[in-house]
């Protein structure tokens, strides 16, 4: 399996971040694979979250 496939199927489960896209599907360009993604035609959502740290994040799904 490759890591865009692992990054994928986390994507349909539920919202990452980059920190968990790292982490889980090492992966260390998550906006870079999503925009992959979106030209391939699949439907990726995004919204800002905020860390316990304070900063400011995108998080992504996929949109099953």
């Amino acid at each position: 399996m490759t890591m865009q496939d692992r990054l994928l199927e986390l994507l349909k489960a539920e919202w990452v971040t980059p920190i968990d896209a790292l982490q889980k599907a090492q992966c260390f360009s998550l906006s870079q694979r999503c925009g992959e993604f979106r030209r391939q035609g699949i439907n990726v959502m995004s919204q800002w979250v905020h860390l316990p740290s304070g900063k400011k994040v995108k998080a992504y799904r996929v949109a099953v």
